[in-house]
This record gives C-alpha cells, sequence and structure tokens, in this order.
C-alpha cells in the first residue's frame, strides 16, 4: 500500500451549475474506493458545501476563477480535497453562526479528520478524510469468546514470551488484543479495524512491535506512527498489554524494541502521550529513556476505559503526560522561547540533553520579515474532539485568523484545541502572547516537530479538569503539572 495514491483530479469554472457534475464525479469514484450507501450521499453533501464556499467566497464577482477536487486514497482512507487559487479566505467577514461554508462542514460532522492547508502561491486547501468501512473486531470475535474474556485468570510468569515487529497478518489478533484491554473505548479507532492497520503497516506510516504468547497470540503492543515514511521523529503510543499478562514487564520490553529499532534506522526520537489514570505507562517509559516535556489537560476522552485497571465510567475527560525519547543526536537549533516560559522551557530541554541554543528575544521587525497573511494548517479529529492548528508561517493577521477558527471549533464542541508555534523562528515570543490572550495556555515542547522544536499551546472548550486526578511518575513531571496549572490560571 503506497502512502499516498491520487485517483483522480478536475479542474472547473467556478459557477454553481457545475456542482452536479462534481457530485457525480465524487459518488462514481468513492464507490470504486469502497465507500457506501449513506456514506456516499454525506460526502456528496459535505462536497457541494467546500465547492460552494470556494464559487461564494474565493472570487470577485467579475473573476472568472476555477477550483479542482482531488480523490485520493490513503491508508485506509479516502480523502477528498477541494483546491482552489482564489482570494484567501476573508475571515474578517464570515459569521460562524450564520454562514455556510467551512463551519457548516464541521457542523455535518461527516468526515472522521477535516484539514484546513494553505499551499502558499498555490492558494488553499480542504481535505475531507473518511474512514473506509472496514470490518471491525466484532467480525472476528464469538460472543463465546467475550464472555470468556471478561473471566480470564493471569498468566503465570514463567511462561516464555516472544516480541519482534509486527507483520500485516498481526493485525486481527492486535484488534483481538486491544478488545480485552479496552472493549470499545479504546481512544484510537484505528486499531479496531485489521484491514486499515494493515495498510498502514505495509506503508511505512505505522512501525509496530508486538509481544506474542507461547502458542503466537499477541497480548501486548506499541507503535511508532510517522507523518510520512522517511520522518526523523514518530508519535509513539497505542501502548497495549492483555490484562492476563500484566505484571510480565510486557510494557518495558515492547518499548525498549521500539526504541532500539528506532535508533537502527536513523530517527532522532519519538514523543507520545502517556495516561495520568495510572502512572504504569510513564513508569515504562522513563525505564527506557522517555522525559517529559508538557502536560496536555483533557487530551484523553471520559470514554476511555482501562479493564483491570480502572473499572468505573470517568465523567470527565483526562490529562496526558507529554514525553519525548533522544535516540539518536538532533543537530545543534537556534530557538527563541518566550521570556516567560523560558525557565521551564529550558529545564526541558537540559534534562533531555537537547542541542540548542536559546536565543535572546529580539525586535521582530528587524529580525525578520512577517508577512501580511499567516498560514495555520488545521487538523480536526472528531471522534476524539480535539483539534491541532499548526502554524506553518506567521503573518500580521494570526491573532484574528486563530481566533476565527477557535471560535469555529468551540461552535462546533471540539474540546481540546491545540496550536503549534515553530520556535526556530524570531517572531514566536511576540505571538505567543497573542496566542495566550485568546486564552491557550503553555502545554510543553514537541522537539523535531516540523524542521526544529514546536511550542504547543493548549485550550480547553469548557473542559472540567479535576487535578488532584491526574496521576504522575516524576518529581519533574509534577514540576510542569504545576507549571501547566498556573498558565492555565
Amino acid at each position: 500500500m503506497q502512502e499516498e495514491q491520487q485517483v483522480a483530479r478536475i479542474t472547473l469554472v467556478a459557477k454553481v451549475e457545475f456542482l452536479p457534475a462534481v457530485a457525480s464525479f465524487v459518488r462514481e469514484i468513492s464507490v470504486k474506493l469502497g465507500l457506501a450507501g449513506n456514506d456516499i450521499e454525506q460526502l456528496e453533501l459535505v462536497v457541494e458545501e467546500a465547492c460552494m464556499n470556494v464559487i461564494e467566497h474565493a472570487f470577485d464577482p467579475e473573476e472568472r476563477g476555477s477550483f479542482d477536487v482531488v480523490i485520493l486514497r490513503k491508508p485506509g482512507q479516502v480523502v477528498v480535497a477541494v483546491e482552489d487559487q482564489g482570494l484567501p479566505f476573508d475571515f474578517r467577514k464570515f459569521d460562524v453562526e450564520k454562514e455556510s461554508g467551512l463551519g457548516v462542514i464541521l457542523m455535518k460532522a461527516f468526515a472522521d479528520e477535516i484539514h484546513f492547508l494553505n499551499l502558499g502561491r498555490r492558494g488553499k486547501r480542504v481535505e475531507l478524510v473518511k474512514n473506509l468501512p472496514y470490518k471491525d473486531v466484532e467480525a472476528y470475535i464469538s460472543q463465546e469468546e467475550k464472555d470468556r474474556t471478561l473471566s480470564l485468570p493471569p498468566i503465570s510468569k514463567d511462561v516464555p514470551l516472544t516480541i519482534r515487529l509486527m507483520k500485516p497478518d498481526d493485525s486481527v489478533d492486535l484488534a483481538r488484543c486491544v478488545y480485552r484491554c479496552y472493549g470499545y473505548t479504546y481512544a484510537n479507532g484505528d486499531v479496531y479495524y485489521p484491514d486499515r492497520v494493515r495498510e498502514l503497516l505495509e506503508s511505512s506510516l505505522l512501525i509496530s512491535h508486538v509481544a506474542l504468547s507461547p502458542d503466537d497470540e499477541v497480548i501486548g503492543h506499541i507503535a511508532v506512527r510517522k507523518e510520512y515514511p522517511d520522518a526523523r521523529i514518530g508519535e509513539r503510543g497505542q501502548a497495549v498489554v492483555d490484562p492476563r499478562y500484566r505484571g510480565h514487564g510486557l510494557l518495558n520490553k515492547l518499548i525498549s524494541a521500539s526504541v532500539e529499532h528506532a535508533k537502527s534506522v536513523g530517527m532522532y526520537g519519538t514523543y507520545g502521550e502517556a495516561v495520568t489514570v495510572h502512572t504504569y505507562s510513564q513508569k515504562a517509559a522513563f525505564s527506557m529513556g522517555a522525559r517529559e516535556t508538557g502536560v496536555l489537560l483533557g487530551f484523553t476522552p471520559a470514554t476511555m476505559l482501562f479493564k483491570k485497571i480502572q473499572e468505573k465510567d470517568r465523567q470527565q475527560r483526562q490529562a496526558a503526560v507529554l514525553l519525548y525519547t533522544r535516540v539518536n543526536e538532533e543537530p545543534w537549533r537556534d530557538v527563541y522561547p518566550p521570556f516567560h516560559h523560558q525557565a521551564i522551557i529550558r529545564r526541558i530541554y537540559e534534562r533531555n540533553n537537547f542541542r540548542r541554543n536559546i536565543m535572546k528575544a529580539v525586535d521582530v521587525k528587524k529580525s525578520a520579515d512577517i508577512s501580511p497573511s499567516s498560514q495555520v494548517d488545521v487538523k480536526v479529529q472528531t471522534e476524539a474532539s480535539r483539534a491541532f492548528m499548526h502554524v506553518a508561517q506567521y503573518g500580521a493577521d494570526l491573532e484574528e485568523l486563530v481566533k476565527f477558527r477557535l471560535r469555529e471549533l468551540c461552535l462546533r464542541r471540539i474540546d481540546c484545541v491545540y496550536i503549534d508555534l515553530p520556535m526556530s523562528h524570531p517572531a514566536t515570543p511576540k505571538f505567543c502572547a497573542s496566542m495566550e490572550m485568546l486564552g491557550f495556555f503553555f502545554a510543553g515542547v514537541i522537539p523535531e516537530m516540523s524542521e526544529g522544536d514546536v511550542l504547543r499551546l493548549q485550550y480547553l472548550n469548557n473542559v472540567d479538569t479535576d487535578l488532584g486526578s491526574i496521576q504522575i511518575a516524576s518529581d519533574f513531571g509534577k514540576e510542569l503539572l504545576d507549571y501547566v496549572a498556573k498558565a492555565r490560571g
């Protein structure tokens, strides 16, 4: 499976009368790619909405504009993108409560993910991502097996266990393992769809290690997810251990195998989010060299349930500890942290032995050419109810643009919003202050995220947090939690 394959692209004049042709084009191609029924109908509607937004807002009345509709096949997904090179989106004149357009795309909640991308001189792009309707784990587990799983006793620690790289054919067994651990509450829904996991493995976007019982049953798992196959960092997650095998040290062994593999292929490191309803995953990560770089309040949905650890449903979203494992030496980099966060960021760097030159704050007008327009890419994970903004380019309108996007996300009841600011840019101290005026507050640092480090800020949309219930394994982690709590105010 390729990382991404463009299946079709059409260019149309920006006129309403061509919208039926767009709908027919999208319908016919999407059926061939595996979508069906109500999914097709909803896709037609939401693509039409995205196209209408271009027709109404991207071109002057007398201008003969055009736009492209692109259909892509990604591992486990169909992506429909609408691109135009018209006027930059005038968010100052757009009322997300009353008008149509991008806000309605969010409101319809058809897509599993929605990306708003700025392409610089190539214009702008909206991507609607739909997971293919593969069979989930229910198709592979009988009712008898479900009932038996609830009462399976612990396994003796004397049994020999194996750790190895995951193969595509292991994907069904992984789904069974996740089901035994979490039922259907696990936050990353990909693991419940074996064919989707298979495609991610085959495309090298997912590198997983599994633990096997003596009869080759998958009883543990950990993964590193990459943005693209050659990425030098990846997000470590999906740490799962069968409840029957807890106490065997499997999580430590899985993390160790994952770290050694990342080191051998030349990655700089991996980052991840460790849950705080318990400290097992934090301690396992520490034993393999991970260090804390932040705390994300409300990151984990309230529905996620740990069998054999936490038997009662939670009423609130839970915090996660942001961790980074450095496996190879990264380049020396100059960074411009905001002055008021400089002390804690310096502490983070020192604990991780990062090669960084912390630069003094400078006059942005003299040191950087700030363009009139910002470029902010937005990724919305509708099921987890969280969104990520990535600042690809600072512009004079950044505060207004982020304010617009934030209001749009809040109206669509997205619980948590994160924004990543590039610390390689001298303007970061200035714009960090602007973001904090909008209600964002310190979350942490992710090294080497995008050709350098990013400062992550977080925003909670009427999300309650019980700081007293957060379990942190280390003294520095507790220091970070205190800092984040004070930054929130």
